[in-house]
Formats: structure tokens, sequence, C-alpha cells
């Protein structure tokens, strides 16, 4: 009797996975690829380039110090403090206070000139620069105080015809570099002719002792 011989089909699902008639058994399956040892050293690379990129937006990574800024007339309150005179010359400390809540710094001259009536309105001329300070920057943390010397004569030293006596209600102070002035109020006679009694301001220094020397 004849054997009937045998025939091999390959379905479509063997044609995928190989068709093979020997006897042998397939070869064991390839082993998975190892871990690229650079999948590490790329973890580490973009942590540090993030590091960087944050660095660099706090401003933390440029190391430059910021800069302290100026009072503004917003930030100072400003009143008379000690006074002295002689031979009919008075000198008074005008205190500039810093009333903000952060450091500022005060360099050089306030614009001060007397005033009189309601609306202010100046007397005289303003007041020149003048005295033995030098000019310095000053540095006013918060409720710290500088002092600038107001150094003005009475009216009545003068020629009433020449200086016109004026009552006057105060000074208008404009701080260094500043557009906006405060009123201080500081009554008396001032000359209202122009050239006349010309006041002199001194340049702004630490603290708040009077010391005309």
């Amino acid at each position: 009797m004849k054997r009937a011989a045998i025939v091999l089909l390959c379905t479509p699902l063997l044609f995928a996975a190989g068709c093979s008639a020997s006897s042998q058994p397939s070869s064991a399956p390839a082993a998975p690829p190892a871990v690229s040892p650079t999948t590490s050293a790329t973890g580490k690379a973009t942590a540090t380039t993030t590091a960087t990129a944050t660095a660099t937006a706090t401003g933390k990574a440029s190391g430059k110090p910021v800069a302290t800024p100026r009072c503004h007339t917003g930030d100072l309150k400003l009143k008379i403090g000690d006074g002295s005179g002689a031979a009919g010359t008075s000198y008074v400390a005008l205190l500039f206070t810093n009333a903000s809540d952060h450091t500022c710094t005060l360099y050089g001259y306030p614009g001060v000139s007397w005033v009189t009536g309601d609306q202010g309105t100046q007397v005289g001329s303003p007041f020149k620069r003048g005295g033995t300070q030098k000019k310095v920057t000053v540095t006013l943390k918060p409720g710290k105080a500088a002092h600038t010397i107001v150094q003005s004569s009475d009216a009545g030293f003068f020629d009433a015809a020449e200086c016109t006596p004026t009552a006057v209600r105060g000074l208008r102070v404009y701080p260094p570099d500043e557009t906006a002035s405060v009123f201080v109020s500081s009554t008396g006679n001032q000359c209202a002719a122009e050239g006349v009694d010309v006041g002199t301001i001194w340049a702004i220094t630490p603290g708040t002792k009077l010391d005309p020397s």
C-alpha cells in the first residue's frame, strides 16, 4: 500500500513567521539590545541645560549687583530739625527720612525756596548751593534719615526798601533729581526782592546732627 505523500502547506501566517520544512528546531531568539550608556548621559545633559536656563532667567547667572535706586519724592518724609544761629544768620537742619519699605539713595543738593500764601507763591530767589559739606552718596535704609542745612538771614537785617520783607509760611523742597516737591512748614519774614538775602542750601549728608562748621 502506497504511503500518501505529506504535503506541507504554508499559510499566510506561517509566511509571516517564516516557512521551513526542516525538522531542526528554530534558532533561539536574539537577545534584547543592550541599554545604551548614552541614555544616562543624555538625561544628565538635559538636566544641566535646564538648570542653566533657569539660572539665566532669574538673573542669578550674570553675577551683576543690582544698583540701589535713588530716593523719589514719594519715598521721603521731610521736616525741620535742630537749628542754631549767630550774627543774624540762622542754620537749620532739614531732615529727609526714608518712609518707604526699600533702601534708596540721596546725592547732592535739594532745590529750596521760600513760599507764602495758600497757593505757595515763591518769595525771593531760590536758595543757592554752597556750604562746606562735600557731595556724597547717602544710602538710606527704611526709617533712616539724612539732612541738609538751610542757611538764611532774617529780613530785619536788611533795608526794608531793598528787601521788601514778606511773611513766609514755609519751604518748597525738591529732593535731588526730582520734579515733585514737598512743602515744609517754617514761618518767619524773608526778603521778597530778587537777589536780596539769598539763602544757601548745603549738600545732603548722613545722619541728623546739625554741624554747620
